[in-house]
């Protein structure tokens, strides 16, 4: 599998050597106005010469042709893909995006693509193993305790340029609908965000009732983490066409949660919890 990577920001270039590590690296691009533009990724990464030239995304499809990449790992911005999503299908190139930040028009003509089965797409805002188990303990928290109050925290590096994160909205929209679908009032989630220092991210639920406090909480500790789920999602999508979502690469819902009427035992009683289907 060839992979090409667009976004040599922060976790872009611990992406990229992520990726130099696992030999799957083939091409690098940068917006046109770039600096980076021609110059060997070592150079960037502060590393030795790897022999990879860091393209611009001008004449992008005559490029695409030539590296032949199997799938692209984008860490830019929206402009990027919603820009080129038609030279990419075109090429036959697959995509994981780990961008946030699309409106919902651009997030709507990215699935009709994938799902026309001209291309494969992960959209992953959420892209590490972690905050996909968080998202299904939101879930069933959201299932069995819907009458208590539910809110958000979310810290991230004082660059990043969208807030809420696209992980805490995804996060708040798996609670609302969960409370919603089992009879609640499907109201927003309240979100709080911080934007400080070289925080790399943690998100945090809050789920508080009368008597007591619940918090289920993610931290990332390394980028390194963002790598390996940008990796894993191009592993998956590689041959594959159609819209998928890292739930779909981790097959957590699918392999390691699905409950419904079993008999737990707690302290020699038998009981038959609530439905939980997640």
């Amino acid at each position: 599998m060839k992979i090409a990577l667009i976004g040599l920001g922060t976790t872009g270039k611990i992406v990229a050597e992520y990726l130099l590590k696992e030999q799957a690296l083939a091409m690098v691009l940068c917006r046109q106005d770039s600096p980076k533009e021609g110059k060997d990724l070592g150079e960037i990464l502060h590393r030795p010469t790897t022999g990879i030239a860091i393209e611009s995304t001008a004449d992008l499809e005559e490029k695409l042709l030539r590296y032949q990449p199997d799938v692209l790992i984008d860490f830019s911005r929206p402009g990027f893909l919603s820009q080129n999503l038609a030279v990419l299908a075109k090429c036959k190139v697959n995509v994981v995006t780990a961008v946030t930040g699309y409106s919902e028009m651009e997030t709507k003509r990215i699935k009709v693509v994938a799902r026309n089965g001209k291309i494969g797409i992960v959209m992953a805002p959420n892209i590490t193993y972690g905050v996909n188990v968080l998202l299904m303990m939101a879930r069933i928290a959201a299932h069995l305790q819907m009458e208590c109050d539910f809110e958000i925290i979310e810290e991230n590096h004082r660059d990043k340029t969208d807030s809420p994160s696209g992980t805490a909205k995804k996060i708040a929209t798996a609670i609302s609908s969960t409370i919603g679908e089992n009879g609640g009032e499907n109201n927003p989630i309240p979100i709080h965000s911080i934007r400080s220092g070289d925080i790399i991210g943690r998100h945090k639920i809050l789920v508080t009732g009368k008597y007591d406090q619940i918090e289920i909480a993610h931290t990332a500790f390394s980028r390194e983490a963002y790598a390996e789920g940008a990796f894993k999602a191009a592993q998956f999508i590689h041959g594959r066409t159609g819209f998928f979502e890292m739930k779909d690469v981790y097959r957590l819902e699918k392999n390691y949660f699905k409950v419904n009427r079993s008999v737990l035992h707690y302290n020699d009683e038998s009981f038959d919890s609530r439905s939980c289907i997640l």
